[in-house]
């Protein structure tokens, strides 16, 4: 009969223990690390999560996926509407001043203030008469935006931005179409979704990039190079058609961000600059000048009042350089019989004073919107 070991037994039990203990914790360790996948273009990159894998909508109902607009209910694809709207609007009259447009999804659409506010402002800077629309909309494809330079208005000097951020490169490339409207006023538009009443929190904020990198970042790899092909498409259709169109780097919560994005940004903005070079267009990127806050953002890529105030008056100055650039017509002041001061023109009912009235006052001829 064997005699029973009072010793060995246990020790090989501690023994195991030990071993499970060891293999949880690389197993953890595992978890809270993720490696982007290499890339022939990129830099390596690791991106550390914290203490604890990222947490999902199964995880922590309190804190889901960020969705952002997706949550925003009935109104959805009224800034699809509004923006096809106007295109069959500007076709059917065309503008007799320089037109300014700017395309790009809901990141572009919530970085300026109103449509009038920007025509005002460019005014009361430089003198210029224009027609410029914030065509912006959610999920906006470049694909989409393609559709929308082949559309517009012929033989009208023009000025498109194309907004550019990370978002418009992580959608696979699909063929776009835009059926306009029959051409009629357009009521009153709410231009933006977010605002000051409702921010997201720092501690959300961290986790959308978390999130972003975990989830988006494959996307933004897998579908990079054929959005950056579409984007050399609009800009030699713009070349085409005579547009002037210029790249716009979109805002971004910097001092949320930091630098965890610096790989994907930095290769859209390297691409963004080749192009600009081949083509001889302007690629604008001031999003370190505008001095955004945390509190300028609802979430890490889209502005509410504040930030808009900071970002519209940056692309004012950057249009007016633009339009004498490129010689754009400016209607002369209308001779007065006294040399009283003149004032610029007043809001119509609804809209709110603009709140940075710099430039000097003047009074403008602007052509009526008359027959082409």
């Amino acid at each position: 009969m064997a005699v029973p070991d009072p010793v060995g037994r246990p020790t090989l039990r501690h023994g195991v223990k030990l071993l499970l203990i060891a293999l949880a914790a690389a197993a953890l360790a595992a978890l809270t690390t993720v490696a982007a996948p290499a890339h022939a273009d990129d830099e390596a990159t690791t991106v550390l999560l914290g203490a604890a894998p990222v947490p999902t909508a199964d995880d922590d109902p309190a804190l889901p996926a960020p969705r952002g607009e997706e949550l925003r209910g009935g109104d959805y694809g009224k800034d699809w509407q509004h923006a096809v709207q106007v295109v069959a609007n500007l076709r059917a009259d065309r503008p007799k001043v320089p037109l300014v447009v700017l395309l790009g999804g809901s990141s572009a659409r919530e970085c300026t203030v109103r449509d009038d506010h920007w025509r005002r402002q460019i005014m009361n800077r430089s003198g210029y008469v224009v027609d410029a629309y914030n065509l912006g909309s959610k999920h906006r494809t470049y694909a989409q935006d393609l559709a929308f330079v082949q559309l517009l208005p012929e033989n009208v000097p023009t000025i498109v931005y194309i907004g550019i951020n990370l978002g418009r490169f992580c959608r696979p490339v699909t063929p776009a179409s835009i059926k306009l409207p029959a051409p009629r006023p357009i009521g009153i538009f709410h231009q933006h979704v977010y605002s000051t009443q409702r921010i997201q929190s720092r501690a959300q904020k961290r986790y959308y990039v978390r999130y972003w990198m975990l989830r988006r970042y494959p996307e933004f790899r897998a579908n990079y190079r054929a959005e950056l092909a579409m984007l050399r498409r609009i800009i030699r259709t713009c070349k085409q058609r005579r547009l002037r169109v210029v790249l716009l780097d979109l805002p971004r919560d910097l001092p949320v961000i930091g630098n965890s994005f610096r790989v994907p940004v930095s290769r859209y903005q390297r691409d963004c600059a080749r192009l600009s070079r081949e083509w001889g267009v302007p690629w604008l990127h001031f999003n370190q000048a505008a001095g955004f806050v945390d509190r300028d953002f609802f979430d890490i890529f889209h502005l509410v009042e504040p930030g808009r105030l900071k970002y519209q008056s940056i692309l004012t100055d950057r249009t007016i350089r633009l339009l004498k650039k490129y010689r754009m017509p400016k209607p002369q002041p209308t001779p007065t019989p006294s040399p009283s001061s003149s004032v610029s023109p007043s809001p119509s009912p609804g809209e709110t004073p603009d709140p940075d009235p710099s430039g000097a006052a003047v009074t403008i001829a602007a052509p009526s919107r008359g027959d082409a």
